[in-house]
């Protein structure tokens, strides 16, 4: 029997773990770091907002991660959340 998995609407990842998701409105994102990624359309009241030295970003969607409690790591990888770790780990055969 297959089943619909929902999907992150920023980084269309299987939520696979929903423990980690957020849902905002109609979407559902894979985790807060993605549903900040989205709704973070520009700097906002910071003008150096996207642009510190040192920034943990997710080797598999490229968000910026600005919640670590749901951030999972690979080696030297980091991911947002356990859904893009489990989605690498998919499409690089691991």
């Amino acid at each position: 029997m297959v089943t619909d998995v929902a999907r992150c609407a920023h980084c269309d990842s299987p939520i696979v773990n929903p423990a980690s998701s957020e849902r905002h409105g109609n979407q559902v994102f894979c985790c807060r770091n993605c549903a900040h990624e989205m709704e973070q359309g520009g700097s906002g009241t910071d003008p150096q907002a996207g642009r510190w030295e040192n920034e943990l970003t997710c080797a598999h969607c490229g968000c910026h991660i600005v919640d670590e409690s749901s951030m999972q790591t690979q080696g030297d990888q980091a991911f947002c959340c356990d859904n893009c770790a489990r989605a690498m780990a998919t499409t690089s055969g691991r």
